[in-house]
């Protein structure tokens, strides 16, 4: 959904490339490229239809999917793309999803890829680069163990590293001799990120016990939104008690948690948790949902530590406001 403005502001730029999802948006940048009298260079995003096998939110490949150019228009398509004035066509895009944990769907997005590049240049149009998109999944369960920590179980507790689905992916992209663009996202910054939050209170209903903290759904949004899975451990690791418990915010939604019905070391009250794997799609969902202030973002690397995004005040709210 690129507006007229950022396709001009992009042009501008001299963007590499746009990844164009529809044959409107082709029209729409090769209008704007003649109006700036600019080349403007293209890849096409085409839908697979393939099952990433992740989040039905995060799926991005299916034919139900409103991404990227159907495959059977997939010809068609890069035909109308390089009869349009002042566009190049470069390339092919396809990203079938995020957070896949398994290498068999993009082997066999790798053919589809292949295939596509091999019929598009027999038609004349001579495709120069594959963007395969990203989605290699990240190890949330079981992020890290310890003797005193509950050990995690799930069908995607081991997950491949980055290096597994290139040496699938790339035996069968290699025929077609185009460089490969890649976009690995979550799998670089995931870990990068941990989410620290203090036990408010502990609370019992007589059928739940519930650990209360101080950081809520509009901190880390991926729990309530995807019943994303994040491990969640104590600061200081003090006991080999665990027990079963929700840990909960404080906004005013059921849907505020972090963990339910989740095995944790026994934890109380004014101490600290951590809540893992909070580097990709944390901050950047973070609101001010309920009035509530955004938290500080602070960087450590090594025995260095620097705040580089404080503490929102209630006196910027009120500006933004």
């Amino acid at each position: 959904g690129k507006t007229e403005k950022e396709i001009e502001d992009a042009l501008k730029s001299d963007i590499s490339c746009f990844n164009a999802e529809s044959t409107q948006e082709l029209q729409m940048i090769s209008l704007v490229a003649l109006r700036l009298n600019k080349k403007a260079k293209v890849a096409l995003r085409i839908n697979p239809n393939i099952d990433a096998e992740s989040h039905p939110y995060i799926s991005t490949g299916l034919k139900q999917h409103k991404f990227g150019i159907d495959a059977e228009h997939a010809l068609e398509a890069f035909k109308f793309a390089a009869s349009l004035p002042n566009m190049e066509v470069t390339g092919l895009h396809a990203h079938i999803g995020s957070q896949i944990t398994k290498v068999e769907p993009f082997v066999e997005a790798s053919r589809f890829i292949a295939e596509t590049v091999k019929r598009a240049r027999e038609s004349g149009v001579m495709i120069s680069h594959i963007d395969v998109g990203g989605g290699f999944g990240t190890q949330y369960v079981n992020a890290i163990a310890h003797e005193a920590l509950p050990k995690e179980t799930s069908e995607n507790s081991v997950v491949p590293a980055a290096a597994e689905y290139l040496q699938a992916m790339v035996p069968v992209l290699r025929e077609t001799g185009c460089t490969i663009w890649l976009e690995p996202g979550r799998s670089i910054t995931a870990d990068a990120g941990v989410l620290l939050t203090k036990v408010l209170y502990i609370k019992e209903n007589g059928k739940k016990k519930f650990v209360v903290v101080d950081a809520g759904m509009n901190d880390l949004l991926r729990p309530s939104l995807y019943n994303a899975y994040h491990q969640i451990v104590p600061i200081k690791i003090g006991t080999y008690e665990h027990e079963q418990v929700d840990v909960v915010g404080p906004v005013c939604e059921t849907g505020d948690f972090f963990a339910r019905d989740r095995l944790l070391s026994k934890v109380n009250q004014h101490e600290y948790l951590s809540i893992l794997t909070a580097g990709a799609y944390g901050f950047v969902n973070a609101s001010n949902y309920n009035a509530r202030l955004r938290p500080a973002e602070i960087l450590v690397n090594g025995d260095r530590v620097r705040v580089i995004r404080p503490r929102e005040t209630l006196e910027q709210l009120g500006g933004a406001l």
